[in-house]
């Protein structure tokens, strides 16, 4: 009896071991953080020539200090919990600071909450630039939503929905990519202009819910945010 206690006890430790393997790798923080459902998450880019997006990891041993700029290595751990009695396996990921590489000030912050395009964020079009001048809409068809988690805009032009990459640093912003549904516009639509500003816009400026695109200096366009989905 003691016996089959024992492997019991035995078997039952074997089955709730997770398997794990860790590799080390390299991150690019900015020097300012955005709030997301509550928590404060990083900047991070993993070569210097991407774009930064939001991580909502933890880095454990990292302590993060506001108008500072890093470089760090960083242990990942994949965690695979394989025990016969999770009959569906499940996967976690723990980030461990290994070494800062690099620490500096920088003169301005990358990105504050006041500029940052927020995730999921929808924006409706309040007035867009013609060639003969600025005109207003009330079109609730012509908006734009942003998923900054995989650098993706959609929306709608008044006449097709749309999908772009979008990449932004600073107050930078660049739109390409542009994929287009084919439905046949009214006579009045503004659908090419709309997607002239997005093509041209190169900087943006967010001001309470109004979110400006410009072209240089020039303002190509107006959104008013609506309630985030």
């Amino acid at each position: 009896m003691k016996k089959l206690m024992l492997l019991f006890i035995i078997f039952s430790v074997a089955s709730i071991i997770k398997a794990s393997n860790s590799y080390l790798k390299v991150l690019y923080i900015a020097d300012s953080t955005i709030e997301k459902d509550g928590h404060l998450c990083l900047f991070v880019r993993e070569n210097p020539s991407d774009s930064f997006s939001i991580f909502e990891h933890q880095i454990e041993g990292f302590t993060f200090e506001n108008g500072y700029e890093y470089c760090i290595l960083v242990e990942v751990q994949t965690k695979v919990d394989s025990s016969i009695l999770n009959k569906n396996p499940t996967t976690s990921t723990v980030y461990t600071l290994s070494e800062i590489k690099s620490k500096h000030k920088t003169s301005s912050s990358f990105s504050s909450a006041k500029n940052f395009i927020p995730d999921s964020s929808k924006w409706t079009l309040y007035k867009l630039r013609l060639q003969d001048g600025t005109k207003t809409f009330t079109l609730q068809q012509a908006f734009i939503l942003f998923d900054a988690q995989r650098n993706i805009i959609s929306g709608n032009t008044d006449c097709n929905t749309f999908t772009a990459d979008f990449s932004v640093d600073s107050n930078q912003i660049q739109i390409h990519n542009i994929i287009i549904s084919k439905m046949t516009c009214k006579k009045h639509s503004i659908e090419k202009m709309f997607l002239q500003m997005l093509n041209n816009s190169t900087q943006y400026i967010i001001k309470k819910k109004l979110l400006y695109f410009y072209q240089q200096k020039k303002l190509l366009g107006i959104f008013i945010r609506k309630a985030d989905i």
